[in-house]
């Protein structure tokens, strides 16, 4: 439902209201301010599977996001399963893309992951009649996926910065946005420009 401020539905009233028919799992469109931050941990803590979105740079800094709103570390660490960061970015058209290997040089200045001596061979835009002469063809999402260990919780609790969870989830196994965007620019999928723009 939408929410009307002038009515009195506002994204709290809204949510305790539907709430009140204990539904096993709540969507709510953005998490906004700390009324809507508190149900919805709430919410969480009590038993349902509440889907959110939260405006943040990465998924670690949804923990700290919540924190800046109010909301006690120990509540969001138990409440929080997992947070998924995502960006768009323009897909490569399939049939124009053009091959090329670049200079170790520029692989070195973007941090490109390659073996020394053994540049990749990467795709980049040309453009033709299917793709209106852009290059790009469609867009395709970048993924970051935080999942909430033990350990993540615990630093969460003691007040850890978003960098320092950040840093554990990546010693746990966490693909950065950063990350998935360069595998899929190994993938030919995604030009090296492309993720610089959106990701770095």
């Amino acid at each position: 439902m939408q929410v009307h401020e002038r009515a009195g539905l506002t994204f709290a009233a809204t949510l305790r209201s539907i709430l009140r028919q204990d539904p096993d799992t709540v969507m709510i469109g953005e998490i906004r301010d700390k009324e809507t931050a508190t149900i919805a941990i709430e919410a969480a803590l009590t038993g349902h599977l509440v889907l959110s979105t939260l405006h943040t740079n990465d998924a670690p800094s949804a923990i700290t996001r919540l924190t800046e709103m109010g909301i006690e570390p120990f509540l969001s660490a138990s409440a929080v399963n997992c947070v998924l960061a995502q960006r768009l970015a323009r897909r490569l058209c399939p049939a124009c893309k053009e091959a090329y290997t670049p200079s170790e040089e520029v692989l070195q200045r973007v941090r490109f992951p390659y073996e020394p001596g053994h540049p990749p061979t990467l795709y980049k835009a040309k453009g033709c009649k299917k793709c209106n002469g852009i290059g790009y063809k469609g867009r395709m999402g970048i993924h970051e996926v935080f999942s909430m260990s033990e350990t993540l919780e615990r630093m969460a609790v003691e007040h850890a910065s978003s960098d320092e969870l950040a840093r554990q989830a990546i010693a746990e196994g966490m693909l950065t946005l950063r990350d998935d965007g360069m595998a899929k620019v190994k993938m030919g999928l995604i030009s090296l420009e492309e993720i610089m723009r959106v990701v770095v």
